[in-house]
C-alpha cells in the first residue's frame, strides 16, 4: 500500500505544524476533563477526510471548533454502539459482585462471578480484536459524509474488509502499535505524552485516509480490467 512512510512524516511537512501541535496538546489536556475529547475526534476524523481529498497538507487548522465538535461527538456515538454488547456483558459482573458482598453464601456468589468473568473474556477479546481491526475501515466510512449510518454499515464494513483485508490488517496492526507506544512521552516530561499520543493518532488517522484510496484504486483497477 502507498503511502505508509508519508504517514509518519506529512506533521513535520506542514508548514505550521508546531504551532497545531501547540494547540493540540491543550486540547489533550481539556480532553483530560472531557471537554476536549469530541473537538480532537472530529479533528482526527476532518484529517483523514483531508487524506481522502489528497490534500497536500492533512493536518486541519484549528478553526471552526464547533464543526469539529459536532462531527468528533457522531463519530464517538457510533462507535459506542459498536461498544454495546461489551458493556451489556458488563452490567451483570457489576450486580453479580453486589449481590456476593450481601449473600448469605459469598463464596458461592464468588465462584459464579469468577465463572462468569472468565466467559466474559472469551467473548470480550475476540470481539474487541475484530473491532479493532475494523476500525479503519468503520473511520473512513464515516469521513466520507459524516453519517452515523455509514460507520454503522456492518454488511459495507465487512464487504471493504472482505475486499481489502491484507491492506486492513497491515494499517490495523501499525496503529494498534504506534498508539501503543505513545505513551514513550512521559520519558520526555509528563507533557511529553501529550505530543506524542496526538502524533501516533495523527499517523493512525492518516493510514485510515490513505487505506480509503487504496480501496478506490483497488476498485478502478478492477472495473478498467
Amino acid at each position: 500500500m502507498k503511502d505508509l512512510g508519508r504517514a509518519f512524516s506529512f506533521v513535520f511537512k506542514d508548514p505550521r505544524w508546531v504551532s497545531k501541535l501547540v494547540i493540540a496538546a491543550a486540547f489533550m489536556i481539556l480532553s483530560l476533563l472531557i471537554v476536549g475529547i469530541f473537538v480532537l475526534v472530529g479533528y482526527f476524523i476532518e484529517m483523514t477526510q483531508r487524506v481522502m481529498r489528497r490534500e497536500e497538507y492533512p493536518l486541519p487548522e484549528w478553526t471552526d471548533i464547533g464543526v469539529k465538535f459536532v462531527l468528533g461527538f457522531k463519530f464517538v456515538i457510533a462507535y459506542v454502539v459498536y461498544l454495546l454488547p461489551i458493556l451489556l456483558l458488563v452490567i451483570p459482573i457489576i450486580g453479580v459482585s453486589i449481590a456476593s458482598a450481601i449473600a448469605e453464601q459469598p463464596d458461592m456468589m464468588a465462584a459464579f462471578v469468577t465463572v462468569y468473568i472468565f466467559g466474559f473474556t472469551l467473548l470480550v477479546i475476540p470481539y474487541t480484536l475484530a473491532l479493532t481491526l475494523l476500525l479503519p475501515i468503520i473511520t473512513y466510512r464515516f469521513a466520507e459524509e459524516g453519517k452515523i449510518s455509514d460507520a454503522l454499515d456492518i454488511g459495507g464494513v465487512i464487504r471493504d474488509f472482505r475486499g481489502n483485508w491484507e491492506n486492513t490488517l497491515i494499517v490495523a496492526l501499525i496503529a494498534m502499535a504506534i498508539e501503543s507506544f505513545a505513551a514513550i512521552g512521559l520519558l520526555v516530561l509528563v507533557i511529553g505524552i501529550f505530543f506524542t499520543i496526538f502524533y501516533a493518532y495523527a499517523v493512525s488517522h492518516y493510514l485510515y485516509g490513505a487505506l480509503y484510496l487504496n480501496r478506490v484504486e483497488r476498485e478502478h483497477a478492477g472495473v478498467a480490467a
